[in-house]
Formats: structure tokens, C-alpha cells, sequence
């Protein structure tokens, strides 16, 4: 066998994941020339597609360390994703990391996330990075874009108690429950398998709209919007409208996109993100939102945090990058950037 590698690059070009396989072992071989190297990989071995990803991800990145000793000083660490929930698994991971590890998720947001809210939590100082092999990749494609840069997640605050950070985006309300159609097992197979999954999403995302739009969602609250130093920018009182409803959905995006129906920008590498406080509880409400969604990117307000002061205490469901929670009785919610960053590797 070749030292070079010749033979392990011409066969992983074969691979579909060739450029981002590429990319972090190169990478990998630049950090491990300076010191000794943990990687830390976090997969999901219950996800629909971890065969495949052992196959496509692992079995290459094993032979690359172990067999063609292409790069040294690397030791490996491997997280498998717990049966429980999100926040379980975060607080778990961050209880294994150390200073200067590289942490390398493989899978889709369910699984990113945990990664994120794990290096985050732990307080380490350590370099991440998500290949996409899930249905849903907003984190994966961001940190495609913020490659070698710092980035800054978002954290969301229920009654002022810490609920979870969040790269890409936040949910509250309408939207954030409809997302439990993407976990049905039909339509997880479905996007598995389709190749235009943008367009069945919308397509089912409409039809759980339509279906739901006579719930009760609207909100009466006060918004008050912040900057860095925490001073009030603006407040302004929400309260629903006939004819047009209210407020069904609370939205503060971060990261590229949001669940791929929406574009988003670049707010992730600095100290503001997007807020929207959006009407979805119409017809024209939902068609608006699809058609902006295929065309355009979210309107809304810049800032460096936002708090939400309920009428009334509230119950509805927060979404943070495609993983549901149901909270009871919110007097206040508040979403803020965080302040300490993430190095992408």
C-alpha cells in the first residue's frame, strides 16, 4: 500500500461525501502537526441511516487514522446519542469533553444539536464540525459556510430559566407543533427517499396548516427588543385582530436557513440575529409564509436579544432546530445571543 494515500484518496472520491470527508481530514492532519489530538464523534447508532453513515463516514475516517496512518497524535472518542432526549445527551456529552478536542458529529439537527448545546454547556475549549446526513441539515450547511470561523448560537430562556441554545434557529407557537409531521414514520421515509424534499415539505407542511388553522394560537403579549448592552431598543404590544387573527408564531432565526423552507443570513458570526413575530393563523398567513419561503428570506427585526411578557400565562410548543418541546404556563420567553463563540474547525 501506497504511503502517499493515492489509493485511499482515488477510492474516497467515490464517496458522495468526498468534499466534506476531504476537507475535515485534511484539517485534521493540520491540527494533529501542532499537538495530540482527541476526536470526539457524535452519532446517533438508532437513527434510520447509521448503517449507511458507518459505512460512508466511519469505516473511511478509521481507515484514514488506524490503517493508513495518514495523520498521528489522534485518539478517538466515540458519544453515541442516548434514548432519552436532547438536553439529557447534551448535558452527558459535555461531561466528556476536554480542552482542545475536535468534536465531529455525524448525522442530521437532532443530533448537531446535541453537539452544539454539548460544547457549549461543557465550557471547553474545543473545534466542531457536523457533516449532514440527516433529513433536516441547517447546522451541518452553516458551519459548510463558517468554516475555520467563530460563530455564536442563541439561547432561549423560559420564565428566565435556561432552556436550550440553538446555531441556526428558534420556533414558539403554530409552527414549532407542526413540525411533529416531519417525525411521522412515513414522512421521515419519505424525505429519506425523495429527492426533492423542499417541495414535500412544503407540500405537508401546507396541509397541516389548513388542517389546524382554527386552533386557538393567537398571543397577547408585549415584545421588547435589546441590544448588546441589554438596553431596550423598542417595545411594542401584540394583541390578535379581526379578520387577520394574531400572532400565531414567534421566530428568531440565526443561521442560514430555518428547516430549508426558509433563507436566513449570516447572523451566526456576529452579535445580532433576526426576530419575527409571524400571523400564520389565515390562509393568506400560511400561503404568504410558503411563498416567501420558496422565494424569499424572512422579514423582520435585528437584534441582540428579545423578550416576549405574556398577557396571560401561555402553553405552546418551542422548536429548536427541529426538536419539539411543550412548555406550560410561560409568563416570559426570552431569546438572546450567547456570548461565548464556537470554533468551527
Amino acid at each position: 500500500m501506497k504511503k502517499s494515500g493515492e489509493d485511499f484518496w482515488r477510492e474516497l472520491r467515490k464517496n458522495r461525501f468526498f468534499d466534506e470527508l476531504k476537507y475535515f481530514l485534511k484539517r485534521l492532519q493540520e491540527e494533529s502537526e501542532a499537538r495530540r489530538v482527541r476526536l470526539v464523534l457524535v452519532l446517533n447508532p438508532r437513527s434510520t441511516q447509521a448503517k449507511r453513515a458507518e459505512v460512508e463516514i466511519l469505516k473511511p475516517l478509521n481507515r484514514f487514522i488506524f490503517e493508513e496512518k495518514l495523520v498521528s497524535n489522534v485518539t478517538t472518542f466515540r458519544y453515541e446519542v442516548q434514548p432519552t432526549h436532547v438536553d439529557d445527551n447534551a448535558k452527558k456529552l459535555a461531561s466528556c469533553l476536554l480542552d482542545g478536542d475536535i468534536i465531529l458529529v455525524v448525522g442530521g439537527d437532532g443530533t448537531a444539536s446535541i453537539g452544539v448545546n454539548g460544547a457549549i454547556l461543557s465550557g471547553k475549549k474545543v473545534k466542531f464540525y457536523s457533516i449532514p446526513y440527516g433529513n433536516f441539515n441547517d447546522i451541518a450547511r452553516t458551519m459548510q459556510r463558517a468554516r475555520g470561523q467563530k460563530v455564536y448560537a442563541m439561547e432561549a430562556l423560559v420564565n428566565e430559566k435556561h432552556f436550550r441554545y440553538a446555531l441556526c434557529y428558534f420556533t414558539a407557537g403554530m409552527l414549532a407543533e407542526s413540525t411533529k409531521i416531519f417525525n411521522e414514520k412515513k414522512n421521515r421515509e419519505r424525505l429519506r427517499r425523495r429527492k426533492k424534499n423542499l417541495i414535500f415539505s412544503l407540500w405537508i407542511l401546507f396541509v397541516w396548516f389548513v388542517e389546524n388553522r382554527k386552533k386557538q394560537w393567537f398571543f397577547r403579549f408585549r415584545m421588547e427588543t435589546l441590544d448588546i448592552n441589554g438596553k431596550i431598543l423598542g417595545s411594542k404590544i401584540f394583541e390578535p385582530r379581526f379578520f387577520w387573527g394574531g400572532v400565531s408564531d414567534l421566530i428568531a432565526l440565526n443561521g442560514a436557513t430555518m428547516a430549508r423552507i426558509l433563507g436566513g443570513g449570516e447572523y451566526y458570526l456576529g452579535n445580532r440575529f433576526l426576530v419575527r413575530c409571524a400571523r400564520l393563523g389565515s390562509f393568506l398567513g400560511v400561503s404568504g409564509f410558503m411563498l416567501k419561503g420558496i422565494f424569499g428570506k424572512v422579514s423582520g427585526d435585528e437584534v441582540s436579544a428579545s423578550k416576549y411578557i405574556f398577557e396571560h400565562p401561555a402553553s405552546f410548543e418551542i422548536q429548536a432546530e427541529g426538536e419539539l418541546k411543550r412548555f406550560d404556563e410561560v409568563s416570559r420567553l426570552e431569546f438572546r445571543k450567547v456570548e461565548k463563540s464556537l470554533q468551527i474547525l
